[in-house]
């Protein structure tokens, strides 16, 4: 199980189009669950969760949108509900 929280930004496409290769490569078809949480903002586009989510469907993959400190906790649940 690999979880990663992040506020959504990155450098570039270039950098996205790295995370996509290393996700595909090397990190979905060894785990049993990647859960991906994305914390809102107000600093940065957030736009990562929205390229996930049009570029993968994987069942391992889990995405999960945090609006605050408080739903943090609710995001791993769901994480580990879809679980095997």
């Amino acid at each position: 199980y690999v979880f990663q929280f992040s506020d959504g930004d990155n450098w570039s496409r270039d950098d996205t189009q790295k995370c996509f290769n290393i996700l595909n490569d090397h990190l979905l078809p060894l785990v049993n669950l990647f859960g991906y949480g994305q914390v809102k903002s107000p600093y940065g586009s957030g736009q990562f969760i929205h390229d996930l989510e049009e570029h993968f469907s994987e069942e391992n993959l889990v995405l999960s949108k945090i609006p605050d400190r408080d739903a943090i906790m609710d995001s791993i649940r769901d994480f580990l509900a879809k679980g095997k």
